[in-house]
């Protein structure tokens, strides 16, 4: 098999610990995979990446695509020489960023018809043309190319989408077996909100051969109860032996929350993105650095933190940093908010293997929180669950 997904235990709430075996490393679970959109990270290099410890990063079909192109990863030999990472990647199949696209798109039963955003030329996204890029990339885990909607589209569209995804999964499978490149394909479940779609593309998708299964169409729309409730019912509706993968999700209380209902996979830009608008991911909470009071402050960003920005570096010098706009402080912020998703994935993995995950769950999610988690967010698990206060 080009992954083996090895399930070394489940804690009493649900939640997984296991092991990823790929051809480039096996990987401990829960994991949260940095993402690495066009082969690259803004403002860090792989280097800096490797120290975080992450073992396996995003990268995306679709820009890879349009540029630098299929041929220049055919010339390299895939993605991994090309920038230098020697740990696995996945990568997603495009889906998303067509349906994050403008009007000027077409979905057919053929694929997804757009216009480049780089020379404006006419592109066709089917099932086959994105393992064919993703098998020159060479990935160790594809994605299927699915159709992707907001999730609280009506009942019908959603049932159209999804038996379009179904069909494309099926061309992705077939167009993955012409060819032995040694690399996984995961399937993506969709359903938008509604329950018994989930259940009913789950049930599909598990009848065929696929190496992991994905729950997709979520944090497009929905509200974050319908979030956990359709995360909850994929994954209960997916094999115990076979990696469950949330996309595109999401914030460290996100995390918490879909390790909870068995997710074993992870992947956002949050991390990075945050980290470039001045806010650091803390187990203090969410700390905003261009903040004045943090000026004379000599604390490092996070005292429990091992990584090198806060063994080096006070909070003065980086509100200097971010509020002078000096690309050197989006880069630390970004080491440091990497390195602690990396954290909290170990944090969650160690207490599933104690079988404490309900304790730690309502410790992380104190730890982690964010302004909006205490102002909407009541912990549920166990007893003597905490109900954390309101803030204005």
């Amino acid at each position: 098999m080009a992954v083996r997904f090895e399930l070394v235990t489940t804690d009493p709430t649900g939640a997984r610990a296991g092991v990823l075996h790929t051809r480039r490393g096996s990987i401990p679970t829960p994991v949260f995979m940095p993402v690495g959109t066009h082969a690259s990270f803004r403002h860090l290099g792989m280097d800096e990446v490797k120290a975080t410890g992450a073992k396996i990063l995003l990268s995306n079909t679709y820009h890879l695509m349009l540029k630098p192109g299929i041929d220049v990863f055919q010339r390299f030999g895939g993605i991994h020489p090309f920038m230098q990472w020697d740990g696995a990647v996945l990568t997603d199949s495009g889906g998303f960023q067509i349906f994050s696209l403008p009007e000027d798109r077409l979905i057919t039963e053929k694929g997804a018809h757009f216009r480049s955003f780089h020379d404006n030329s006419r592109q066709l996204l089917s099932p086959e043309s994105s393992i064919a890029m993703q098998q020159a990339i060479n990935s160790e885990i594809m994605m299927v190319l699915d159709v992707c909607i907001d999730s609280r589209t009506e009942e019908a569209g959603t049932r159209e989408a999804m038996e379009r995804t179904h069909r494309w999964a099926l061309r992705s499978l077939a167009a993955k077996n012409k060819v032995d490149t040694g690399q996984a394909l995961f399937a993506i479940v969709q359903g938008g909100v509604h329950p018994h779609l989930r259940d009913e593309s789950a049930a599909f998708l598990t009848q065929h051969p696929f190496d992991g299964f994905a729950i997709g169409g979520l944090a497009v729309g929905e509200t974050n109860e319908e979030r956990k409730a359709m995360t909850a019912r994929a994954a209960a509706s997916l094999p115990q032996d076979k990696p469950r993968y949330l996309m595109g999700v999401g914030t460290p209380t996100d995390l918490l929350e879909a390790v909870l209902r068995g997710v074993d996979m992870f992947d956002c830009i949050i991390p990075t993105k945050m980290a470039q608008q001045g806010y650091a991911y803390t187990f203090q909470g969410l700390v905003r650095i261009t903040r004045q009071v943090f000026r004379l402050s000599d604390e490092p960003l996070d005292p429990t933190c091992d990584c090198y920005v806060c063994k080096r570096y006070s909070r003065g010098y980086l509100q200097h940093l971010m509020s002078g706009k000096h690309h050197t402080g989006s880069r630390m912020l970004s080491v440091h908010n990497v390195h602690h998703y990396q954290q909290l994935t170990w944090k969650m993995r160690d207490a599933i293997l104690k079988g404490s995950y309900a304790q730690a769950y309502r410790e992380l999610k104190q730890a982690v929180a964010t302004p909006k988690d205490l102002k909407d967010a009541k912990l549920e698990v166990g007893p003597g669950a905490v109900t954390l206060k309101e803030v204005g």
